[in-house]
């Protein structure tokens, strides 16, 4: 269960944000990668890509892409706002935590990868229905930086898609890791996390102490 006055924390992208299907459409683009991943998502994207002539290369452009200039057609993940709701019924306040550069490099354009994702969350509906402001919202350089962060801000749960993040040195004992894996990458119980494989296990968790 929360802690009364704590506030939750959470993950961007992969977590809050699904860039799946923009994946394998603009993949499209580099020598029809899309064409053999269509029906993996990212993962399967990922792994096309860099079986191309300078695949690695373009598999930067591409996360380049869908984290800049065409992040607004990125979707919300399902249960994120009903979440978002019901932490705000309660008077849970949420903040969001990302490791999220300024540039990418492969980027020649210099879209500000952090000023894409504002936006994004702008016009998601997510501030509003989570009672968050863009204050709420912090990018960090490194995943040192993100776990200080989520250190300084006293989370009492923190939802994220990676499980390098809990494992990372300076990981705050006090609060809970939620690893969301919808792909269901991980075995339950995963280093001792709670693994989530929807927001509607994340509420249970949250909510009703895992029943």
């Amino acid at each position: 269960m929360f802690t009364a006055g704590a506030p939750i924390g959470i993950d961007l992208d992969n977590t809050i944000v699904d860039y799946s299907d923009l994946f394998v459409a603009l993949s499209r683009d580099f020598a029809h990668a899309g064409d053999a991943a269509a029906a993996g998502g990212k993962g399967a994207v990922r792994t096309a890509m860099r079986r191309l002539p300078d695949g690695e290369g373009k598999w930067q452009q591409l996360q380049a892409l869908v984290y800049g200039a065409r992040m607004a057609e990125a979707r919300l993940i399902d249960g994120v706002l009903p979440f978002m709701a019901e932490c705000r019924r309660r008077d849970i306040e949420l903040r969001i935590v990302s490791h999220k550069t300024r540039y990418a490099a492969a980027d020649p354009d210099g879209v500000d990868l952090r000023d894409a994702s504002r936006s994004w969350l702008a016009a998601s509906g997510i501030l509003e229905v989570g009672g968050l402001d863009l204050d709420h919202v912090f990018f960090e350089d490194t995943r040192s930086d993100k776990i200080r962060r989520i250190r300084s801000l006293g989370c009492s749960f923190f939802v994220d898609d990676l499980d390098e993040v809990f494992a990372e040195q300076g990981f705050p004992e006090s609060t809970i890791g939620l690893l969301f894996d919808p792909e269901r990458n991980y075995p339950d119980g995963h280093r001792g996390l709670a693994v989530c494989r929807s927001w509607q296990e994340i509420s249970k968790n949250v909510f009703c102490g895992g029943r």
